[in-house]
């Protein structure tokens, strides 16, 4: 299952201290049982929330698991929460396992955008259905793309179509 974080961060003389704490969160997160793997994007076209957490999940028991409610969750993040916006948490089914985006392309993501115009080069968008946590996306895609630049304009007009670029390589549980 796919567990999508969606998040703002608009404090720039902070922003390299939040990623180390970040990054050492899904450590955190990688340690426990069921969550298998994670990747940080940032969105190439501003958006509401232009951080994403791209993570994988073996189950949505995953959260409901003791480890997960004692050291993961919104109440895990400490004094960042007051530096976080438009956070928002939602759980997908439909594909077993993140795309993993590796560093020379990026990832489009179509939120609730049933009908988008012909996508690049025969891209193939797998999609996703919205079963769980803030429930804020029905259905999501994703695909991976070698060149953002024929959807950029699309995505500065219609924020269902967002464009990321990796933060970091996909990192996996063990």
């Amino acid at each position: 299952m796919i567990y999508l974080v969606e998040m703002a961060f608009r404090h720039p003389e902070r922003e390299a201290e939040w990623n180390e704490w970040y990054f050492a969160h899904i450590g955190i997160l990688l340690s426990m049982p069921g969550f298998r793997g994670s990747q940080r994007l940032h969105a190439i076209v501003d958006n509401p929330s232009p951080y994403l957490g791209l993570h994988e999940v073996e189950s949505a028991a995953f959260f409901d698991s003791p480890t997960y409610r004692s050291r993961g969750g919104p109440t895990s993040v400490g004094h960042w929460n007051a530096l976080q916006s438009n956070w928002h948490r939602n759980l997908f089914e439909g594909l077993d396992e993140t795309p993993e985006v590796p560093e020379d392309k990026f990832l489009l993501m179509l939120r609730d955008a049933p009908s988008v115009p012909p996508l690049p080069g025969g891209t193939t968008v797998h999609w996703t259905n919205g079963v769980g946590l803030d429930r804020t996306v029905d259905r999501c895609g994703f695909a991976i793309i070698a060149d953002p630049a024929p959807l950029i304009g699309l995505a500065a007009r219609d924020d269902r179509v967002r464009l990321y670029r990796p933060i970091s390589g996909k990192m996996f549980a063990g």
